[in-house]
């Protein structure tokens, strides 16, 4: 049943409201479903409540007769404590794979999806660009990116739709003064909401440096305000889960587990994702995970890879570190494996996200293969999308559960 809701209220609760009080007859205009429970959704709820119980409180009684006995369906996915559920409120644990679609330069036309749905994966994670870094990259539209979307729900995977332009940059600042004006463009949030009801948008790739700051208490204040900033920005105009990355290229939980609580409670919609990135070949975060479920927070891993790179002397490094165990490169500080990791990540119901289909500059972390001349697939690679894919136990294909939003 949905919370007890009054006027003022805001979020995913209030457009169910919304959603349900626009679908029966009245006298009164149609509401805009913004998530805001103001004094014309309060003059709708009156017209709806009959007798005695007229209070313009959306308590039980209220939501029992509004709903009925038909389904409770939502707009978007949503959050609830720590997980995600589909707009049918069935519980979705997130299993895919990273798909570098701009780094693919057969896109457009050309692209994976077709072979990376057959691993089983219920969701892909959408590497995109306002502006491609190389010039010679060929061109690609908004319309590019509502038929890859209309792609995902015709394979059934949720798209999570993700900005590349600042990776690994340290001022969080860059999520509002370069990312949100596109989020929140007329024609960009006209093709996402189309697409809202299985969509996640993932504001910034790996944006903000906290642990590697030189004052990490003052820069994770600034990550904070810079991301409640974007978020008070995006509600304006889109209502589908935000995930958000941990600073550090991803990497640091600690700080998504100190400021989780406060961003949520920020979203008026109360609908966040918490991304961590598991290169964790110099950082211990398996003891966060505790702390995370522990705490209640909707914590996903948003890459998870079997290699991982370092700068040394200036330059990338890829593949430096092994995270596989394999000792073909340089061994983690840690001891960290990936496949651990996903031990671990099952048992506690928590979803994750592969790193990655295909490009990749390092060959290694290709969970498929694809023939250099032709562009043509040839199967998973080894050992690292076999294990990915067809692994017992926290395989795809054993354990990728797909949304029944999309058998409707």
């Amino acid at each position: 049943m949905p919370q007890t809701l009054n006027l003022g209220a805001t979020g995913q609760d209030v457009i169910l409201l919304q959603t349900r009080l626009n679908a029966l007859p009245s006298a009164l205009p149609l509401l805009n479903v913004d998530g805001d429970f103001g004094p014309k959704t309060l003059q709708r709820v009156k017209e709806f409540q009959t007798d005695s119980f007229v209070h313009g409180v959306v308590d039980p009684d209220t939501w029992a007769k509004l709903l009925g006995d038909g389904p409770l369906q939502r707009e978007t996915f949503y959050t609830d404590g720590r997980h995600l559920h589909d707009p049918n409120g069935k519980k979705i644990i997130l299993r895919g794979i990273n798909l570098p679609l701009l780094d693919d330069w057969n896109f457009p036309p050309n692209n994976k999806l077709a072979d990376l749905e057959q691993t089983g994966a219920n969701a892909v994670r959408i590497q995109w660009y306002i502006n491609f870094e190389n010039a010679e990259r060929p061109a690609y539209t908004i319309a590019d990116l509502d038929g890859f979307l209309s792609q995902c729900k015709a394979k059934r995977m949720i798209p999570i739709l993700g900005l590349w332009d600042v990776t690994c940059q340290a001022d969080a600042t860059l999520v509002n003064t370069q990312l949100i004006p596109w989020w929140t463009s007329d024609e960009v949030v006209s093709v996402l909401n189309k697409h809202k009801q299985y969509l996640i948008i993932n504001l910034a790739n790996e944006l903000g440096f906290v642990r590697w700051s030189a004052d990490p208490a003052t820069a994770l204040g600034e990550f904070k305000n810079a991301y409640k900033s974007a978020l008070t920005s995006i509600r304006e105009k889109l209502h589908m889960p935000v995930m958000i990355d941990a600073p550090d290229c991803g990497t640091s939980i600690d700080a998504l587990i100190t400021m989780g609580q406060e961003l949520i409670d920020h979203d008026p919609d109360h609908n966040l994702l918490l991304s961590v990135h598991a290169y964790w070949a110099g950082f211990d975060g398996i003891p966060q995970i505790d702390s995370a479920v522990n705490g209640n927070l909707p914590i996903v891993f948003g890459e998870v890879a079997n290699k991982q790179d370092e700068k040394v002397d200036g330059e990338t490094q890829f593949c430096f570190y092994d995270l596989d165990g394999l000792n073909q490169n340089n061994p983690p500080q840690f001891a960290f494996t990936y496949q651990s990791l996903l031990q671990l990540l099952k048992m506690k119901e928590i979803g994750w996200l592969a790193w990655s289909w295909w490009p990749d500059g390092c060959a290694s972390r290709n969970i498929g293969q694809y023939n250099k001349n032709s562009n043509q697939y040839e199967g998973l690679s080894e050992p690292f999308g076999n294990d990915i894919v067809n692994h017992p136990d926290y395989g795809l294909k054993n354990s990728a559960e797909r949304s029944s939003i999309f058998n409707l």
